[in-house]
């Protein structure tokens, strides 16, 4: 009885420990396999701009639509306990965010396939600014124009 008491102790503690990893290498993947991007959304507590953020934009329906459809979304609120995997780093969601400089909150980062950043956002967006963003990403217009360059041109498109 201790024998499986012990083995049922320690299966349950192998459990808990691999819930508190998040591999973005993996997330990579299934991005890669789903023909979408990696969309990484980082997020402190007691920011007044990750919170407006996560209110209004992370609940529009034009920006979950784009989301949903076009990105693998990863969540990273920097106060969680979890254990942040990419290629030869592993650390807390800070340290990761320091890794890949996310250098201010609230930060977006997209990732292509070869886990290239590929572009980042880092502040407060409203609605119309992340739609922008997301569209210039989904376009892949980032490799033939700057961002301001692309709104401009969907301004004009929109006017048509």
């Amino acid at each position: 009885m201790k024998y499986i008491f012990s083995f049922l102790f320690i299966l349950f503690s192998v459990n808990s420990f691999a819930n508190n990893i998040l591999d973005i290498d993996n997330k990579i993947q299934e991005a890669k396999k789903q023909n979408k991007e990696l969309m990484i959304f980082f997020h402190i507590p007691d920011c007044p701009y990750c919170e407006a953020m996560l209110n209004e934009n992370f609940k529009n329906n034009t920006i979950t639509t784009l989301i949903d459809k076009n990105f693998i979304l990863v969540d990273i609120y920097t106060a969680n306990k979890v254990d942040i995997v990419f290629k030869k780093f592993r650390g807390s969601p800070k340290e990761f965010a320091k890794h890949i400089k996310a250098t201010a909150y609230p930060a977006t980062l997209f990732m292509d396939e070869n886990s290239n950043i590929i572009y980042s956002a880092i502040g407060y967006r409203n609605v119309q600014e992340y739609i922008h963003e997301l569209k210039y990403i989904i376009t892949k217009s980032y490799k033939q124009m700057p961002l301001d360059e692309f709104v401009v041109k969907m301004e004009i498109e929109d006017e048509l």
